[in-house]
């Protein structure tokens, strides 16, 4: 009897200290309480311990619930494209830029310029025609600026483009000067001067033709000079001189007779070389190539 007291004293006794020391322990650890306002957390609590004999007590396991995360969506703006009318205009604002050194500011003015094509309306060529003489005359080696219209007056594309039918006789510059040649082998000759349109978007290139005739200045006096004994195998030079030195054509055509015993080959418009084949005389004429008629001859021996 004595020992079952004193063993349910000292169960008491251990029982009352592991009371006190529950008791500490639950009020250290104990979380702190949320303001009565917020409605996001909750706690749950059970029993930290239970009595078995002799038993340790359990621990307190405290669960927290975390505030809701909230996700909010990206903001997405569309802008509507805008038109930008540029005009000209000059503006002048009224103190805007600050001079660094204190004193008063001075005004900026802006200018904006733009430059806009009106369309024009394309006119297309009709006709050109000559105008002035309807025939020209000329002496060889002057010069005569022709003249023309194109019809409408007001065309776009008034370009021209001028042909002569013989070269010989007269050229023309693409501005319409006319320039007398007069080497046609004619003292006076004629030729046809011809201007054609060139506008591109016309029916057709219209053109029109003028007569330009020129007269030559003709060769008076012709003289050959060379050596009148040769060699037989030899080439030998000659040379004419013709008058008057402002003859429209001083060039001269050279021949030699009889055919076989010599040849003549002319180097430029007046001067000629000649080759010896056989023995005997021979006569070498220069005759004026402008037409005149005017011709020299000379007669050369030839010699073994």
């Amino acid at each position: 009897m004595i020992l079952l007291t004193t063993a349910y004293k000292r169960f008491l006794a251990i029982a009352l200290a592991a009371c006190l020391v529950c008791a500490l322990f639950y009020g250290c650890n104990k979380p702190p309480e949320l303001p009565p306002e917020s409605e996001t957390e909750s706690e749950t609590t059970e029993d930290p311990w239970t009595f078995e004999t002799e038993t340790e007590p359990e621990s307190t396991t405290e669960e927290v619930t975390e505030p809701p995360t909230t996700t909010r969506k990206p903001t997405t703006t569309t802008r509507k494209p805008t038109t930008t009318a540029t005009t000209t205009k000059t503006t002048t604002t009224n103190p805007s830029t600050t001079i660094p050194d204190g004193s008063d500011k001075v005004p900026t003015t802006t200018t904006t310029t733009t430059t806009s094509t009106t369309p024009t309306t394309y006119v297309k060529v009709t006709n050109v025609k000559f105008t002035g003489a309807s025939a020209y005359t000329m002496a060889a080696g002057s010069t005569q600026k022709l003249s023309w219209t194109i019809t409408p007056a007001n065309a776009t594309n008034k370009g021209v483009v001028f042909f002569t039918s013989n070269d010989k006789v007269a050229t023309v510059s693409p501005t319409g000067e006319v320039t007398a040649v007069g080497k046609s082998g004619k003292l006076t000759d004629s030729c046809t001067i011809t201007i054609k349109t060139t506008d591109p978007q016309a029916a057709i290139n219209y053109d029109d033709t003028i007569s330009v005739t020129v007269t030559a200045v003709p060769v008076a006096t012709i003289r050959i000079s060379g050596m009148d004994e040769i060699k037989v195998g030899g080439q030998y030079p000659y040379e004419a001189s013709v008058t008057p030195s402002n003859a429209t054509n001083r060039a001269v055509v050279w021949s030699v007779e009889p055919a076989g015993q010599a040849t003549i080959k002319s180097t430029d418009d007046r001067k000629a070389v000649l080759t010896a084949l056989q023995t005997g005389d021979v006569y070498i004429t220069a005759t004026a190539a402008d037409g005149s008629g005017i011709s020299y001859t000379v007669g050369v021996n030839i010699k073994t």
